[in-house]
């Protein structure tokens, strides 16, 4: 009885070896695959808020890029966008709207002389449509406090939420993945099992 338990044991899992290097084998290439696609994911994303950025730049077209990136970031894995997205140029061009809109003197380009002093001072590109306000009440007795009130920044600001999973190439690929690895696991604890039992009736006899 001893001799055919053992027998059958080995019999039983030299029947599943190949099968479960077919697994194992089965498993690398799809973690590769996921790893591919997520990174594609992830490039096609850098590249959509870039364009977002380009448009943003241009004056152009912005609205049809942040919806392009959108639409990627919400439908795809590995797309976070780690810093909002800021559309900073949009947003300095509506402050000089409303500038130029308060200045009402009429010799003199207000905006022009606050951009070249905010310029001069190294002011970044995010914060000079402020210096600029401030130029402008500081400098011209025709801009009244009241009358320069920019734009709301938060509306220039645009974050995105990414999905932990999606049905595209790359989850399909990690679920898959997932699943042989649950198999591989589920497989290596019937051979545990197995053996326990076996080593239970050898040094019981029976």
């Amino acid at each position: 009885m001893n001799g055919w338990n053992q027998k059958k044991f080995l019999h039983h899992w030299r029947k599943k070896h190949l099968k479960t290097r077919w697994l194992i084998a089965a498993l690398v290439i799809f973690c590769g695959l996921s790893l591919y696609f997520l990174r594609q994911n992830n490039l096609k994303m850098v590249a959509l808020r870039e364009q977002v950025v380009k448009a943003d730049a241009a004056n152009t077209g912005v609205a049809e890029a942040l919806e392009a990136l959108n639409q990627d970031v919400f439908h795809h894995m590995n797309t976070k966008i780690v810093r909002p997205v800021e559309l900073v140029n949009t947003y300095n061009l509506q402050a000089k709207a409303v500038i130029e809109a308060a200045n009402t003197t009429s010799d003199r380009n207000i905006y022009s002389e606050a951009t070249a002093a905010c310029e001069r001072r190294g002011i970044p590109l995010t914060s000079i449509a402020q210096c600029i306000a401030n130029y402008a009440l500081a400098n011209n007795p025709g801009v009244g406090p009241k009358a320069v009130q920019l734009p709301d920044k938060n509306r220039f600001i645009y974050s995105f939420a990414t999905p932990l999973w999606t049905p595209d190439l790359a989850g399909l690929s990690l679920l898959i993945a997932g699943i042989l690895l649950i198999w591989l696991a589920l497989r290596l604890i019937e051979y545990i099992l197995v053996r326990v039992v076996i080593r239970h009736r050898l040094k019981n006899n029976f």
